[in-house]
């Protein structure tokens, strides 16, 4: 299995190789594939296993406290690792940050806010997590969006925000905190480049659809 991954990396393997493979160095001296199997049965999916609570990892027979944990934030690191991306990237206008928007809300399961800011070399100078939510919407207090200011250097700030069904059209809500938005920043100089809404099919742009509040 290490020289299938070796030559061809991950998509030479089923679901449950992925996991045999990545359980086998935290279950040493044991035979990974059973345990692989009963854990995909157990929560559904390769990814239901990577979401699972650690607990209830454990419980499935063969696992350790150590494979358990391993897995259980797995998908953290992917969060991370995404959000690091927007470091490396030059980002000029809102083509640019729709992008990266669609790669860091990729397989996200509740509503986001965040305040992407660029400087004047276009490049990320901060990503604040401004808000988290339920399925169905989440909201960003006046106090948060203050806080967010703090050391910020961003010449430009772009909302990121994110619906969990396949159309990403602004509801009344979107509109008024976009307003409070621009309102506070442009009081401390910055300007709201964009507020992106990624779907699960779709991208809407306020600044595109002519929808920012200074065009209201």
């Amino acid at each position: 299995m290490r020289e299938r991954v070796k030559r061809d990396g991950l998509r030479s393997l089923e679901d449950h190789e992925i996991l045999e493979y990545l359980l086998f160095p935290f279950i040493p001296r044991k035979d990974t594939n059973p345990i692989a199997h009963r854990l995909i049965e157990a929560f559904g999916s390769l990814a239901g296993v990577f979401i699972a609570d650690p607990q209830l990892l454990r419980e499935v027979r063969g696992m350790t406290d150590s494979a358990a944990l391993y897995i259980s934030v797995y998908m953290q690191v992917d969060e991370r690792c995404r959000k690091s991306l927007a470091w490396n990237l030059k980002l000029p206008d809102p083509y640019s940050v729709a992008k990266y928007a669609g790669y860091l809300f990729k397989n996200m399961d509740e509503e986001r806010i965040y305040l992407l800011g660029t400087g004047r070399d276009d490049k990320a100078v901060s990503l604040i997590e401004a808000a988290k939510g339920s399925e169905r919407e989440c909201f960003v207090s006046e106090k948060k969006l203050a806080h967010s200011l703090a050391g910020c250097n961003a010449a430009h700030i772009y909302i990121l925000h994110n619906h969990l069904e396949d159309k990403a059209r602004p509801s009344y809500e979107d509109i008024e905190f976009t307003k409070r938005a621009v309102k506070l920043f442009k009081g401390e100089g910055i300007k709201v480049a964009d507020h992106l809404i990624v779907g699960r099919k779709q991208v809407f742009s306020f600044a595109f659809n002519e929808l920012m509040p200074e065009e209201l």
